[in-house]
């Protein structure tokens, strides 16, 4: 562990600069949709083409990993990223918007993926869920970072300036990848501190016979997902439906503001409270999954998605809005790295890359079809019906993970044996 600290910055700072160049889009994507003359529906769905991308580029990305190891596929990531902002700036029609967007959307699922098969099969089991944390703390600083960056940028050059900034953060990345130590040849090769004086970088990097044994000896992509059928069919849909309310909260927050007659203004304020506490806590999730485990976070995380969920019920003004955002904030911060965590968990000691690729699919499919679940239900039966199914969605999950999680992981990693 101490030489994971010693190169904490290669491995965390590019992780956390690619969040903050996808986050920077987020903000101004629905307004350049409907400066080429989208609707509001269609503005919509092109802000969910980042994680539609995700989604896409889950089982093509453990591929990649496998094939050119997690540093190179990274920087082929980072350089998507940079296509896809410039793609999607550069366009003139809202198709090229849309098509741009989902390059960064998969360029993030290629990043992220190979990020987390690398901590999976470097860290300790002892440290896992810490090292996790921190890097689901690096989306959610990216998360948080984006918009603070962008928000004068467009206010003084308007919403161009977002996209030109994204791009700007991918190149950096791609060459912080090239120029700084590679995390993954220092700690397989067992080297102390004085080596990072020798030089050796990304394009030096002395793996091909790992990158050969990994093209012979990894398990193919369907037939991982043959063996993983039952325990993605199982705990994956208890972690999809973490991802579920995960992204229901960033829907029906905003939505129910408007529902109580709150202004921009206040809704604005209360997410931007709501993020600083989702931020805040993410380490201590990392230390209660490593000394108690994984259902000691996992638990609290969704029950308090859901039950907060129904919380928005009686709200009727903005200060029981904040308190409930507050609530939910701190349920979802208690579960950063959760979902890495328990797919690392699962993941073959050896070739992680095409079971994490499954695994994180499941999990994004559960993201990417809240918007449209929330959207069906609040059409169908209204805002209070779709909170409440939303809320009941995480209780049956949070039944799945609580009986099925002892059946794929010890006592000492699940908590099952502790409770």
């Amino acid at each position: 562990m101490n030489q994971l600290r010693r190169y904490a910055v290669p491995i965390f700072l590019p992780a956390l600069l690619f969040a903050t160049a996808e986050a920077c889009l987020v903000p101004v994507l629905p307004a350049r949709a409907v400066e080429l003359g989208a609707d509001t529906a269609l503005a919509g769905l092109i802000a969910g083409m980042l994680m539609i991308g995700q989604v896409l580029g889950d089982l093509p990305s453990s591929w990649l990993v496998a094939r050119l190891g997690e540093q190179r596929t990274m920087i082929v990531a980072a350089a998507l990223g940079a296509v896809g902002a410039a793609v999607a700036v550069i366009g003139s029609s809202v198709t090229v918007l849309l098509i741009g967007t989902l390059l960064v959307g998969m360029a993030a699922a290629a990043f992220n993926l190979a990020r987390h098969a690398l901590l999976t099969e470097l860290v300790p089991v002892s440290h896992r869920a810490r090292a996790m944390s921190v890097l689901g703390g690096t989306v959610r600083g990216g998360l948080f970072l984006g918009p603070m960056l962008v928000a004068p940028l467009v206010a003084w050059l308007g919403s161009t300036s977002a996209f030109l900034a994204s791009i700007v953060l991918s190149i950096l990345v791609a060459v912080l990848l090239l120029v700084m130590p590679d995390p993954e040849v220092l700690l397989r090769a067992g080297l102390d501190a004085e080596t990072t004086g020798s030089g050796l970088t990304s394009a030096d990097r002395p793996d091909t016979a790992h990158t050969c044994d990994a093209m012979t000896s990894a398990p193919s992509l369907w037939q991982t997902l043959v063996d993983s059928r039952h325990v993605l069919a199982t705990m994956g849909l208890g972690i999809a439906s973490v991802q579920l309310l995960r992204a229901s909260r960033q829907v029906i927050l905003p939505l129910w503001g408007t529902h109580i007659g709150a202004d921009p203004e206040t809704i604005a304020l209360i997410m931007g409270v709501a993020g600083a506490v989702d931020l805040a806590l993410f380490y201590v999730s990392g230390q209660l999954m490593d000394r108690f485990g994984r259902l000691w976070v996992v638990l609290p995380t969704l029950l308090g998605l859901a039950l907060t969920h129904l919380a928005l019920l009686p709200v009727h003004g903005p200060w029981g809005l904040m308190v409930t955002a507050t609530l939910m904030s701190l349920a979802n911060g208690l579960g950063s790295g959760i979902i890495m965590t328990m797919g690392a968990d699962l993941a073959p000691e050896h070739h992680p890359a095409a079971f994490l690729g499954a695994w994180r699919l499941v999990a994004d499919a559960g993201s990417a079809s809240s918007p449209l679940i929330l959207a069906g239900l609040t059409a169908a039966a209204g805002i209070a019906a779709s909170a409440a199914v939303m809320a009941g969605l995480g209780i049956v999950g949070a039944w799945m993970l609580w009986h099925f999680t002892p059946k794929f992981l010890p006592p000492e990693l699940s908590g099952r044996g502790r409770v």
